[in-house]
């Protein structure tokens, strides 16, 4: 059993895209869950969260969520990027490929790995 942390970009000026990277995040973490792995999906999780700090910037709630991150990162054996327009420009995603790669763990983007997590 595969023990992963799914990584998405999230924050975008455009409220309907950060809406539909909610939504793939939670179709992919759904995939990855039918397949007998573990994953836990950053985006699903902190998005119904962020919605209630209409009080802050992006910066302040991404500091929020930095450490709650590691916790978990350090459970996980692997990274996957949901590799959506804009993965590569985000630095949460950079921060979490900079803590898998310096364990030696496992990162890859979904467009590589997505054949491997056929329903069982």
């Amino acid at each position: 059993m595969r023990k992963i942390f799914l990584a998405c970009p999230y924050s975008h000026a455009d409220p309907g895209v950060v809406e539909s990277r909610f939504i793939e995040s939670n179709r992919t973490a759904a995939a990855i869950v039918e397949s007998g792995n573990v994953v836990f999906s950053q985006v699903s999780m902190s998005h119904p969260i962020n919605l209630t700090f209409v009080d802050k910037d992006k910066a302040a709630i991404g500091n929020l969520w930095a450490p709650i991150d590691e916790i978990f990162m350090d459970m996980l054996d692997e990274l996957i990027i949901l590799d959506l327009p804009g993965w590569d420009q985000s630095s949460g995603i950079k921060r979490e490929i900079e803590f898998f790669e310096s364990r030696d763990r496992r990162v890859s983007l979904w467009s590589n790995v997505s054949g491997e997590f056929a329903a069982k």
